[in-house]
């Protein structure tokens, strides 16, 4: 693949039509982020390959052979290294849709990246006014200088999030907005645009664990939106997982509707962090054998993650493996890798409960929680 020169993006603007909601993508395309684009031919591109942070876009028609294996050098090469350089262990794929599942099945073969549904939504219209909706001792702040420059408990669940997407909390303050959820000193949610492009913005949310399932996403939703019309933002997108129902739940209820569902591919760069985050897909999707042929690879591995011996343990204990499950189990203890409470409420272990060997284990456990 050949890496495009800045004044002839437009040779590949046309390969990424199908991709309008995907407003990094776009940003890109605007020169707004800075950002390579690979192609099979200069002069005449059939395909193309761009990246930003983590998220990494395919676009056009899918090659052959010799192209996918174009595509898993730069792949494995200098977007790998780049990626990690920047901090992110993993990366998501989207691509136009299923004719490139093929494709790159056999470019990224060696990787094993998993398949993964995502949905896309749109603001409609506001169902609620926010206002009424605030707690009593919660404030909603526009994230801006005057918020920063005050004392805070956790000013880092803020401004971690606001350079995820841009270089610096500064350029964060210049190009982007949002608004947080405070309670006297503690920052307990926030809302914040990603990708401002072309009077459009994208949505990153989230609320502190501890103030879930009060509506206060819904809230803090209402608030950005409100926020995001006022600075002249004509569409606002929000992303998520197919899987992560309480965000497809909170966009609906502020008003934002399903306009899509698109494929995606997840995966980690460290192959064996890699594997057994296949096993723990496999694990929840109840494939349990899948699941354990996966994390015993990913443990097989040099630097496996220490919590895929508690995957392992309770895929082998649904599949009626005891022993197997307990020898996994007691890595766990020796690795430190788990509490106590894991082992209680895991759903995945109730074949267990009564097994002298993992009460014993448990009683290991709770002696090295004490002693914390």
């Amino acid at each position: 693949m050949f890496l495009l020169p800045i004044e002839e993006i437009g040779r590949a603007r046309s390969l990424f039509r199908k991709m309008d909601m995907h407003l990094a993508l776009q940003a890109i395309l605007a020169g707004q982020v800075e950002a390579p684009i690979y192609v099979d031919d200069v002069e005449h591109p059939h395909f193309a390959l761009t990246w930003a942070m983590s998220r990494v876009y395919l676009a056009g028609k899918p090659g052959n052979r010799a192209a996918a294996e174009a595509l898993r050098k730069v792949f494995s090469g200098i977007l790998m290294r780049e990626a990690l350089k920047a901090g992110h262990d993993a990366y998501m794929l989207s691509y136009p849709d299923a004719s490139w599942e093929p494709f790159i099945a056999l470019a990224l073969q060696e990787r094993e990246p998993i398949q993964v549904g995502r949905q896309y939504y749109a603001f409609k219209e506001a169902k609620a006014n926010w206002h009424s909706m605030l707690p009593s001792g919660m404030q909603v702040r526009a994230v801006d200088a005057a918020l920063l420059a005050e004392k805070w408990h956790n000013p880092e669940y803020l401004t971690e999030e606001m350079v995820s997407e841009r270089p610096s909390v500064e350029d964060f303050l210049a190009k982007s907005f949002g608004v947080c959820l405070t309670r006297d000193d503690e920052i307990l949610g926030w809302c914040l645009s990603e990708y401002n492009t072309h009077h459009r913005c994208e949505v990153g949310i989230a609320t502190r664990g501890d103030v879930r399932k009060r509506g206060l996403g819904t809230m803090l939703a209402l608030a950005f939106v409100e926020m995001a019309e006022a600075r002249g933002v004509a569409r606002v997108g929000w992303h998520c997982s197919a899987n992560n129902v309480a965000s497809g739940a909170t966009a609906l209820k502020a008003g934002f509707e399903h306009v899509a569902d698109y494929p995606a591919y997840l995966g980690w760069f460290d192959p064996a962090l890699n594997t057994a985050q296949r096993g723990y897909f496999e694990l929840v999707n109840d494939n349990f054998a899948d699941a354990l042929r996966y994390y015993e690879k990913a443990l097989s591995m040099s630097e496996a993650p220490d919590w895929a011996y508690f995957g392992a343990g309770c895929a082998a204990a649904m599949l009626g493996q005891s022993e197997r499950a307990l020898a996994h189990l007691a890595k766990v203890v020796e690795h430190g890798a788990e509490d106590s409470d894991d082992f209680r409420e895991s759903k995945f272990l109730t074949s267990l409960r009564e097994n002298l060997a993992f009460n014993l284990l448990l009683e290991k456990l709770d002696k090295r929680d004490k002693g914390k």
